[in-house]
């Protein structure tokens, strides 16, 4: 009856605003449950969550996406290498991961056009990828056996699209039997409240920017004399006048001297009795763990020169090195895994030029030689290509870092095996 009466498109949009309305449990909250608020509320207005997103992605351009056959060594002169530059006509390859980014770490989910060869000797090979608006796209819901039947695209653009031309990739949702959602899950779901004081705050700063301090009640103090300790009402626009010239931009940080003692009564409290700023870095930090990022990259913290190094390390590790792989391995997904003669290929992103990676780097290298791995295991571990050359793929001696063959010059290899090396 549900859809004879709406329709799929409508059924969705009703699921949605039945869903929001119960989970709130009919209570309005500041920040809503849905990729609207979450983008306009999250994003685009709050300076923190904007700044951690954006130094996420920043951080990231020291990552080099590559393609890699299915030995790891990396492929050059293929037709896939020209998505490693454009994804379509209209978008280069590096916009479009800050565009997955922002969707995945702002609604936790994004959705990616991209339409295939369907029949001949290229059928899987897609053509193009277009992000498409992944906050106004409804799911289509099936069955239990099949739960995705397509996607539409609401707004001013809206469209329909199968499922086979649409990629979603989100992150997990754990309640979604409970929601009936099929949606991914937000990291500003668990953070809606920090995010919604952080908002607040900076409203509270704004207004008492605007107003140049708290409002107060400016009153003529008790005096011998009854009938001189009130003004007068030209008296009183007379210090309305004053303390107005005063306050202009020419005559600020001069005294104003007034004749008669006058009290002040404060209608509002500072900033600073609100515990504003403590409350802000608290937050800001909640935010900073929400995202798997070190508070001292954004001033939270003690920020000495190990800390900032332990600290950028620590978000290549826990957050950025992460979040490229679900990059790295969508577009594997989308542009290789359906294509037979692609098979063994992928996208992977090569962090040997990341400054903050090469002390652990170093570590494992020496750790590698040291346990006498050959030339071309090294190379390979580190992300490297292999060199075409004996010698690199004999085992390393530690002393001197010598080769085995310097060792054996005097000894016939016909009978001896590189276990009799190893002992001797």
């Amino acid at each position: 009856m549900f859809d004879f009466l709406f329709g799929n498109k409508l059924k969705s949009m009703a699921q949605r605003a039945i869903y929001e309305y119960w989970i709130s449990s009919g209570v309005i909250n500041s920040i809503a449950d849905n990729p609207t608020d979450y983008i306009e509320k999250g994003y685009q207005s709050n300076t923190s969550v904007y700044s951690i997103i954006n130094r996420i992605d920043a951080m990231r351009k020291q990552a080099v996406l590559r393609l890699y056959d299915k030995d790891g060594k990396e492929v050059e002169g293929h037709e896939l290498n020209k998505f490693l530059y454009k994804v379509n006509s209209q978008t280069n390859t590096d916009d479009f991961i800050t565009q997955m980014l922002i969707y995945r770490l702002t609604i936790g989910e994004y959705f990616i056009y991209k339409p295939s060869i369907t029949a001949g000797l290229n059928k899987g090979k897609v053509s193009e990828l277009v992000m498409l608006p992944s906050g106004d796209v409804e799911i289509i819901e099936g069955t239990i056996f099949e739960p995705v039947k397509g996607y539409i695209i609401e707004g001013n653009f809206q469209a329909e699209l199968t499922i086979d031309d649409v990629y979603h990739s989100k992150l997990f949702n754990p309640n979604w039997k409970e929601e009936k959602s099929l949606h991914g899950m937000s990291p500003l779901r668990a953070a809606t409240n920090t995010v919604s004081k952080l908002n607040q705050i900076e409203i509270t700063e704004t207004k008492a920017f605007e107003n140049q301090g708290p409002p107060y009640i400016l009153y003529k103090e008790s005096s011998g004399d009854p009938m001189q300790n009130r003004m007068t009402d030209p008296q009183r626009d007379e210090i309305v006048k004053k303390i107005k010239n005063a306050a202009k931009e020419n005559n600020r940080s001069l005294p104003l001297v007034l004749k008669d003692k006058f009290g002040k009564l404060d209608l509002g409290q500072k900033l600073t009795d609100m515990a504003v700023i403590e409350s802000s870095k608290s937050g800001i930090q909640a935010l900073c763990n929400t995202y798997c990022m070190p508070g001292q990259i954004f001033g939270i913290g003690e920020a000495t020169y190990n800390n900032m190094r332990e600290a950028r390390k620590a978000a290549w590790t826990d957050c950025l090195m992460p979040n490229l792989s679900n990059v790295s391995q969508t577009l594997t997904d989308c542009l290789i895994n359906p294509v037979v003669e692609y098979q063994g290929m992928k996208f992977a992103f090569d962090y040997a030029e990341v400054e903050e990676l090469q002390e652990g780097m170093e570590i494992k290298v020496n750790w590698m030689r040291g346990a006498r791995w050959t030339g071309n295991e090294i190379r390979e571990a580190t992300g490297k290509n292999r060199v075409e050359s004996p010698m690199m793929d004999e085992p390393i001696i530690p002393m001197g870092d010598g080769l085995l063959s310097d060792f054996s010059q005097n000894i016939d290899d016909s009978v001896k095996s590189f276990e009799d090396y190893l002992t001797k």
